[in-house]
């Protein structure tokens, strides 16, 4: 155990350790060279762990405080204590080496002018190093940050495109891809007046089916935020299509508050929303009808959707909710939070809340005004 903490140790600071090698044996060749033999090793050991002692205290204890600016005074009376007592340990190691350890020393021990004189040349030498350290540390980390937000921004931009390519594949869903709009729209036009005259239901559900792709070919950006009370219109086409596809014997309650007006919200979520029930749910019971309920209360937009779950049907991947997420968040970020869960009594629910939507008073009034499809 021991011995993995030493080599984790060395492979975390191997940069460290090698520079200091390669320093210290550089200073012990030059000095020998001059005196013409080499010191004991005691004295190496003990001067050399007060270097790097005072070059750490300096560069990771004194230097940091400069980036706080209350105490930025403090930082010329620390240099002048690490001085004083580097200069002190100085003497009272060659002391005890000397007195104790019988060590030669390259100059005699001797409390003068002079002695003190290099031991403050050494201890600002060393912190000099400490602080060359120290800066440029904190460049290659402001360095370091700024290609991690450069590479946060581009995937940013990547997210949006892909979020814009689902977008647009999910309009397609609307047959809005290589149709000509005004052909489209002509020819169910036509149709709606040769049906109604043989099947209002029929005619009536062209004209759902003609709302719904007129209003999908109008919001071609996810982040063109759309008028809320055209969303609710827009899912009543929907519930009313299905309604006549089942002999409007689906359990469907539609609930939204009368307060909605100039509210702004991104496109499609609740179609995303009410498909997810048609799919999943079970709305064969009257006493157990789906539910979707949109409230607007003290500055939050709360959507609601709760339905049986439909035991016979196979479960789905969870795509168009996980995209609805993804869109919400892109547009909204922290404002926006999205949940989809089953309980145990068998039921789905989802609850999709915004923060202070666009274009309304944080403190919005709400009374309720309930449709029931």
């Amino acid at each position: 155990m021991v011995q993995d903490h030493i080599i984790g140790f060395a492979r975390k600071y191997k940069g460290h350790l090698v520079t200091w090698a390669l320093f210290i044996l550089y200073e012990i060749s030059l000095v020998s060279a001059l005196n013409g033999r080499f010191n004991s090793f005691w004295d190496y050991l003990g001067h050399y762990a007060l270097h790097i002692s005072l070059f750490y205290c300096h560069a990771c204890l004194v230097l940091p405080l400069a980036k706080k600016k209350t105490a930025l005074w403090l930082i010329p009376l620390l240099v002048v204590c690490e001085i004083a007592t580097y200069a002190a340990l100085t003497y009272l190691l060659e002391l005890w080496l000397t007195q104790y350890m019988q060590v030669v020393l390259t100059r005699p021990l001797t409390s003068d002018f002079h002695y003190w004189l290099r031991a403050i040349w050494r201890a600002v030498y060393f912190i000099g190093f400490a602080t060359g350290y120290f800066f440029l540390r904190n460049y290659l980390q402001e360095l370091k940050r700024a290609e991690e937000a450069a590479k946060q921004h581009l995937l940013h931009i990547i997210e949006k495109q892909k979020l814009q390519h689902e977008l647009v594949r999910s309009q397609n869903a609307f047959l809005k891809a290589q149709i000509n709009p005004h052909f489209l729209f002509n020819t169910l036009n036509y149709v709606y007046n040769s049906v109604r005259k043989t099947s209002s239901e029929a005619a009536e559900a062209i004209m759902s089916l003609s709302q719904m792709m007129r209003y999908a070919l109008q919001n071609e950006n996810e982040l063109q935020e759309s008028d809320l009370l055209e969303e609710i219109e827009h899912l009543e086409h929907l519930i009313n299509i299905h309604q006549i596809r089942h002999n409007n014997r689906l359990q469907v309650n539609l609930c939204y508050g009368d307060n909605l007006a100039g509210v702004r919200f991104i496109p499609l979520v609740l179609i995303t929303l009410a498909e997810n029930i048609f799919k999943h749910g079970n709305l064969a019971k009257e006493e157990d009808a789906a539910q979707v309920k949109i409230n607007l209360e003290n500055g939050v937009l709360c959507i609601t959707t709760r339905n049986l779950i439909n035991q016979n049907q196979a479960g789905g991947h969870g795509i168009g909710l996980d995209n609805l997420q993804r869109r919400l968040a892109h547009a909204y970020g922290e404002r926006a939070s999205f949940a989809a869960y089953a309980t145990p009594d068998g039921h789905f629910i989802t609850e999709t809340r915004v923060t202070a939507p666009n274009n309304i008073a944080p403190a919005a009034h709400i009374t309720q005004a309930a449709v029931i499809v």
